[in-house]
């Protein structure tokens, strides 16, 4: 679960796993105009102080605040030592792939809406809510810019979608959303704002794209019961050329990378975790640039975890120095018109971080749920792993077989990643 005031990283919002207490975010201020949700309460006000301003709410002492809510006065260590969680306490992270409203989604979600009016993506996502809320922190990645509610809306190649895609993301658990990719500046800067805008009075917290340079510099820290996530989201680069300014949207570079992570370290992050939009659309095998930037960054300290999107089909998970990439989580919902049968695949990956009792934390667990969603409606993201059919029992089990050679393609499974079943 997740409150949020902006910038990214988290999950389970009402109900969700850390069920007694939802976390709290920290980052650049909301727009003046934009209200934050506190995950499963009414709105809260704007986050005081400076807008973008460094904030230290995460630090845990006692009258800190962000989002209007007060920090906890501690983490309260759990009781540790079982095979859920092997370390004193145990914090959760889910995360899916990329939200691409093609017009059969939004279609999809007019049908699903009483009467035939209005838009209702919840059904879409549904099956989801499961997993999302029993995490600690639920991230997704909305790929595209979000339209005015009336529109007009419009797909590929510039995508501006609706925005009533968010209160189904929040219904289904989400706490934040990755902004970071080639389509973020397809509505321009104004498609920009509007976006965070959106995102901002949803209550859903992101990161990769910012309004001004003060929040591209401000660490993202969410605090959970359990500990405390700090988030990067970059893209390898945009289709429609570069931004207005440069701090807008982070971009696929290392060692800026490592100087946000070592930024999130220092305000107060226990693990920092990087969302990539980056790799060769349709191919399973991560490409070099993937590559060499996982090896780059799970090779320090201060980062934990780094996964991506972007190929829309599902790619290798691989552990490096004791931590893992997922290099691609391939599509969570879309409907793309292509040949691939790859695109209708995609994983939901949950990944558990334990705090040993000498200190440092390790990743105990990674778990991986594959999904299918037919290309005609009604579309519906299905899980592989639960006994039900998703669209036949030979499709399914072709389709599993394949999201699993490419899982495994550089020895996940040897190295303890392992399919869910049943939340």
């Amino acid at each position: 679960m997740v409150t949020a005031a902006l910038l990214v990283v988290v999950t389970g919002c009402a109900g969700s796993a850390a069920e007694s207490a939802a976390p709290v975010v920290t980052g650049p201020a909301p727009s003046s105009s934009a209200q934050v949700r506190l995950s499963g309460s009414a709105p809260a006000s704007t986050p005081t102080g400076l807008p973008g301003a460094p904030l230290v709410a995460t630090s845990g002492t006692p009258g800190d605040s962000a989002a209007g809510t007060t920090a906890p006065a501690s983490i309260a260590p759990v009781e540790g030592g079982t095979p859920e969680c092997p370390g004193v306490q145990c914090l959760s992270i889910v995360m899916t792939g990329d939200v691409l409203l093609h017009p059969p989604l939004v279609e999809q979600a007019r049908a699903d809406s009483p009467g035939g009016k209005g838009m209702d993506f919840a059904p879409i996502l549904a099956a989801q809510a499961p997993y999302v809320q029993r995490a600690d922190l639920g991230i997704c990645h909305l790929e595209t810019p979000l339209a005015p509610a009336v529109g007009p809306f419009s797909g590929y190649p510039e995508f501006s979608v609706p925005p009533q895609v968010l209160s189904a993301l929040v219904a289904t658990g989400y706490d934040a959303c990755s902004t970071a990719s080639n389509h973020t500046l397809d509505e321009g800067t104004d498609g920009l704002t509007r976006t965070l805008d959106d995102l901002d009075t949803a209550g859903l917290a992101h990161d990769g794209s910012y309004r001004t340079v003060r929040d591209a510099s401000t660490p993202t820290i969410l605090t959970t019961p359990h500990g405390r996530v700090g988030f990067i989201s970059v893209t390898y680069g945009f289709n429609g050329g570069p931004p207005d300014q440069p701090w807008q949207v982070n971009v696929l570079n290392t060692d800026a990378i490592l100087a946000q992570a070592r930024a999130a370290r220092v305000a107060g992050a226990d693990l920092v975790i990087v969302a990539i939009h980056a790799g060769t659309e349709y191919e399973t095998e991560p490409n070099q640039d993937q590559q060499n930037a996982a090896a780059t960054l799970l090779a320090s300290p201060d980062v934990d975890l780094v996964y991506g999107h972007h190929a829309h089909v599902v790619q290798p998970l691989r552990k490096i120095n004791g931590k893992w990439v997922v290099y691609g989580l391939g599509n969570n919902i879309a409907a793309q018109q292509t040949p691939v049968e790859g695109t209708h695949r995609g994983l939901l990956v949950k990944v558990t971080f334990s705090l040993q009792a000498a200190g440092g934390w390790t990743t105990s667990d990674i778990g991986w749920v594959p999904s299918l969603q037919e290309a005609g409606p009604p579309h519906r993201w299905c899980p592989l792993t639960t006994g039900n059919t998703c669209a036949s029992p030979d499709a399914d089990a072709a389709a599993l077989a394949a999201t699993t050679e490419a899982v495994n393609l550089y020895g996940a499974d040897t190295d303890g990643a392992h399919p869910l079943g049943q939340p």
